[in-house]
């Protein structure tokens, strides 16, 4: 059986044909945060039918920032993008022409990860998706873990408060975690330094080549990183916690330092560990576990 999977983000959408939990075809289109929500829609319809074309699809499965209402299929809300209560599943659906469902993109990521991916020999699976915003999401025994019935309002990972009364966050509170440990934290530090525009990749890059500035940066984000896998670790008690996202490239720059940090943290690391990996999926671990909703 093949199905398509459609993994809504803030900068891009990427699109995969998947079959037995491979994507087979991909293709993306950038996310045109100027249009309204008939636009991206748009956009997502056509890049869709261009790749589905030759294959039969039997079903779509949808992964969008936000909370979201995966009962009447709607994105009740979503901050990056600007969204309120838009019926994103069924639009998709009756375009395409086939039967749809819809989830968190950061859960779907984490599901794509527990079942086919670095947690796949693991029951109890947490994950962070570190890229524009950070998601996350929880999966045990291969099914997201929470949500209630208006919008799935569990494990919004980003925008637990990391430090009090902190940075300004997107959602328009203060002190989240993606305040500081998203790409757009981290670029934002170091244009407040470097004084000039700069990606979170080239700070990586600089760091690697022991610029201290930028070393000091990405010391300072993983150490906040850690903080957050060890408040979540305690109360949700993965076996596996994935680090996904499109920082996880950079990610043996700085998991040694969080897992060095949560190994000492953790309450009761010594009989309870939890082993902190890289995602294996990559950016098809959204479209992929849209495509097990």
């Amino acid at each position: 059986m093949k199905a398509l999977g459609i993994d809504l983000g803030g900068t891009s959408v990427k699109l995969g044909i998947v079959q037995d939990g491979a994507v087979i075809s991909s293709a993306s289109v950038p996310t045109r945060k100027n249009s309204d929500y008939e636009g991206i829609v748009g956009d997502i319809v056509a890049a869709a039918k261009k790749l589905c074309d030759g294959h039969e699809i039997e079903k779509a499965g949808i992964g969008s920032p936000g909370l979201i209402n995966s009962s009447s299929g709607k994105v009740c809300y979503s901050n990056n993008i600007r969204w309120s209560d838009y019926p994103l599943r069924d639009d998709i659906s009756k375009a395409l022409g086939v039967p749809a469902a819809i989830a968190n993109d950061a859960k779907c990521a984490a599901l794509g990860e527990a079942v086919v991916g670095a947690g796949k020999s693991y029951s109890r699976v947490a994950m962070l998706t570190l890229g524009t915003g950070v998601g996350g999401g929880f999966a045990v025994n291969g099914k997201i873990e929470g949500g209630n019935i208006h919008a799935d309002a569990s494990g919004i990972f980003g925008h637990m408060t990391l430090v009090p009364g902190g940075r300004e966050c997107n959602c328009g509170r203060k002190g989240c975690l993606e305040s500081y440990c998203s790409a757009t934290a981290v670029s934002e530090r170091a244009q407040s330094v470097f004084g000039r525009q700069i990606t979170a990749k080239e700070v990586f890059r600089l760091a690697l080549e022991r610029n201290r500035v930028a070393k000091k940066i990405v010391d300072d984000f993983a150490g906040y990183l850690a903080v957050a896998i060890v408040n979540l670790a305690n109360i949700l008690r993965p076996e596996c916690f994935v680090i996904g996202g499109g920082m996880a490239a950079s990610a043996e720059m700085f998991l040694p330092i969080v897992r060095k940090k949560t190994e000492k943290e953790l309450y009761g690391e010594k009989y309870a560990p939890v082993k902190i990996v890289s995602a294996q999926l990559g950016n098809a671990a959204g479209i992929v576990g849209a495509t097990l909703l």
